[in-house]
């Protein structure tokens, strides 16, 4: 088992992983169009996923520095867009011309 050094890095890959499920239990659904029954679990799954994905986001993937909800680009941010420090370091960024 891994040991994350911050919360940051255990969102980001727990959001990966919560990602992967909700796309497998959608295209579940979709593809069960015949059982009705299969159909509604795979979309209440499917659902159940999606909500915990936002916990997620708004519970780990915060600045480690200035603590700001990182909602879009969570999986490809490396700097927070207000204090401009890495997610992973905590160096400053240099500021790009």
């Amino acid at each position: 088992m891994k040991s994350y050094v911050n919360e940051f890095i255990y969102g980001r890959d727990l959001l990966k992983k919560d990602v992967i499920a909700t796309v497998i239990f959608c295209a579940l659904s979709i593809i069960f169009r015949a059982n009705i029954t299969l159909q509604g679990i795979f979309a209440a799954v499917t659902l159940i996923l999606f909500a915990a994905g936002v916990y997620i986001v708004v519970k780990y993937c915060r600045c480690p520095h200035c603590r700001k909800v990182i909602f879009l680009g969570v999986l490809a941010v490396t700097a927070c867009p207000r204090c401009k420090r890495n997610l992973v370091s905590g160096r400053k960024v240099k500021k790009s011309r």
